[in-house]
């Protein structure tokens, strides 16, 4: 089994799930981060509309996914395919081994806990 950690945009977060639905995984789950990388912060408005910010860190979302070794390749295109723009910047994925996985309800394990 793989673990696919991507760090993309937060702003396409929705565009990824609805991308990564159509692949009929067992499931996902995402996090809200922030983050600095080389795309360039945008400035913010303040509040009281006195002037503009520039945030230290960018804001963007990890999305886990844990998938059967024949899935990895499709996941990792899927999430390419909809996050990128091809631009500097937008993100990463990682990829490494999980060697379990329990579904706490069922108790099944392995592949059949996914």
């Amino acid at each position: 089994m793989k673990k696919i950690e991507a760090v993309v945009p937060a702003a396409r977060l929705d565009k990824t799930f609805a991308a990564l639905k159509e692949l009929d995984l067992g499931g996902f789950t995402y996090y809200d981060t922030k983050g600095r990388g080389q795309i360039p912060r945008q400035e913010i408005q303040s509040g009281r509309g006195t002037g503009t910010y520039r945030p230290e860190f960018n804001v963007n979302s990890t999305i886990v996914i844990v998938t059967k070794n024949s899935m990895m390749d499709k996941v990792i295109e899927k999430i390419l395919q909809i996050a990128s723009t091809g631009l500097a910047g937008e993100g990463k994925i990682f990829v490494s081994d999980v060697d379990e996985a329990v579904d706490i309800g069922s108790k099944q394990r392995g592949e059949s806990a996914l």
